[in-house]
């Protein structure tokens, strides 16, 4: 993210500090940034949506595909 966009750049107040500093910390590393949460109103959107506009790579969990490996490779 540029300084300019750094400049208007403002994460929610209904975040708490350690989610803020996680989505600095992803924003840095360029790491996407996947929202979850309880269903209905608690400002997954509109915080994807806020992201998104910024140029950071964001989804809300239900837009991902999740592929779970758990069985090991040692032996096929």
């Amino acid at each position: 993210m540029d300084r300019e966009t750094m400049k208007n750049f403002q994460l929610p107040d209904y975040l708490t500090e350690k989610q803020k500093d996680k989505i600095i910390h992803a924003i840095n590393t360029n790491k996407p940034i996947l929202i979850s949460g309880n269903q209905g109103p608690t400002g997954k959107t509109a915080l994807k949506n806020y992201l998104v506009e910024h140029g950071i790579p964001a989804f809300e969990k239900w837009e991902c595909c999740e592929i779970e490996l758990n069985r090991t490779l040692e032996g096929r």
